[in-house]
């Protein structure tokens, strides 16, 4: 198709009389992700569920939902941002502020509720969590709805999504946000065992850009007040007063089987984690054959910056790309180690993947030994380590939603969910 029919057609798909039918035909030819057995493997669980429609006719994700493709064009009031930082001038949805706000204390029960039956569950000591034990609670704040939306029984049905649940949608998953904000810019703060004030935690909200959309042009609508209240009630268990609001009751009851639950946050959870994983350490290869292109033939070199271009996260060339990789794989192997995965670590040390750290590649070890034997080894390796971890993993997924139990992936699917169609070929060229 030309450019222009192309933008013709995109322009059309996305008019505010033909988007909603056009995406509801779509839907029903290529069912949303949702609706697919993999989804915990295809899209992380928050992307894979923003689709979902609430009561109000809102699809929860509003904006951000994706992919781009299922979203629906709606009436939406858009103000620039006031409040000062990363966010002020940007645009924020005032329409999806103003449901968020009308159950703000209902879901600052929730999380409460939900919150000390996780600390209790996991026997963690004290009322104050740190950033690497949040991120873990965090992910239930979209695992409450895909879990609903996906099991075999009792499933609830897009579109019948009541108020809190699609607000806690939206505020239960900040210390996640925030954890990978932080991990996707370099920074180890993350693996910082102690606390940290509701203040503090603001500002790393604010400086990691986590409050910002990913294409840069949106920002959370929340006050800084309001920011730094939920973040107190979720870190730090500040709420202290009596958990009696039936809507939060509700919904925390509606979790009928916890240990199912508990089950798909943990095992989507690690699956998101190693998928991350495996894209840090073959980028780490991937930077080290493009730092030595006089070591690749031309197609070579095109299939290395194809396999790069599917990292989501924005990496710098030279020293200071190296470092930020690095950084991010020490951070995800300690939230394995948190998710009560240490085996994860382990095999990459015996596999020579990471370092006792959890640092990944030593520059000057790859180079004398040979960037293209390095790289072979590390492609080679990063998925004979992980892909088994992975399989495991989504096999827990099905077996705690009772349904897609047939589904499998190939140590083939991992390669190209992590680095697009190119790295194999690549990787056999290598080993050639």
């Amino acid at each position: 198709m030309n450019n222009p029919l192309k933008s013709l057609v995109k322009s059309a798909y996305y008019s505010p009389k033909i988007n909603p039918i056009a995406v509801k035909a779509y839907s029903a030819l290529h069912p949303p992700p949702y609706h697919r057995p993999n989804m915990e493997f295809d899209y992380d669980v928050w992307l894979g569920i923003s689709s979902f429609f609430s009561k109000d006719g809102r699809q929860i994700g509003e904006a951000n939902t994706a992919p781009e493709r299922y979203k629906v064009v709606i009436d939406t009031e858009f103000r620039p941002c006031k409040f000062e930082g990363t966010r002020y001038g940007l645009l924020t949805n005032i329409t999806a502020s103003r449901h968020v706000l009308a159950e703000i204390q209902n879901a600052i029960q929730l999380a409460t509720l939900l919150r000390n039956h996780y600390m209790q569950r996991r026997g963690l000591q004290g009322e104050r969590m740190n950033l690497l034990q949040s991120y873990v609670f965090s992910k239930m704040g979209a695992a409450l709805t895909a879990f609903h939306a996906r099991r075999r029984d009792n499933r609830i049905e897009s579109g019948s999504l009541a108020p809190l649940e699609t607000a806690f949608f939206t505020l239960g998953v900040g210390p996640f946000m925030v954890v990978r904000a932080l991990m996707e810019m370099g920074s180890l703060i993350p693996l910082d065992p102690e606390p940290k004030s509701a203040e503090e935690l603001y500002e790393l909200a604010d400086s990691s850009r986590s409050l910002i959309s990913n294409d840069g042009t949106r920002g959370c609508a929340g006050s800084k007040k309001l920011i730094i209240q939920f973040a107190d009630v979720v870190w730090n268990g500040s709420f202290k007063g009596e958990l009696k609001s039936p809507e939060a009751l509700r919904v925390f009851n509606s979790v009928d089987d916890w240990d199912g639950f508990y089950a798909y946050v943990y095992a989507s959870s690690k699956l998101e984690l190693m998928i991350k994983l495996h894209q840090a350490l073959c980028s780490q290869a991937l930077i080290l054959l493009h730092d030595h292109p006089e070591l690749c033939s031309a197609q070579e070199r095109e299939w290395v910056e194809d396999a790069l271009s599917h990292f989501t996260v924005s990496l710098g060339r030279g020293a200071e790309g190296r470092e930020l990789l690095n950084n991010m794989i020490r951070v995800l192997v300690a939230l394995m180690d948190e998710h009560d995965a240490p085996q994860i670590r382990s095999e990459l040390q015996a596999a020579g993947l990471i370092a006792a750290d959890g640092s990944g590649l030593d520059r000057a070890q790859a180079v004398a030994a040979g960037p293209r034997q390095t790289a072979a080894r590390v492609l080679a390796r990063s998925g004979e380590v992980l892909y088994p971890h992975c399989q495991q993993e989504l096999s827990a997924v099905h077996a705690a939603l009772n349904r897609f139990q047939d589904s499998q992936i190939s140590l083939s699917d991992l390669y190209q969910r992590c680095n697009g169609p190119q790295v194999e070929p690549l990787m056999a060229a290598l080993r050639a």
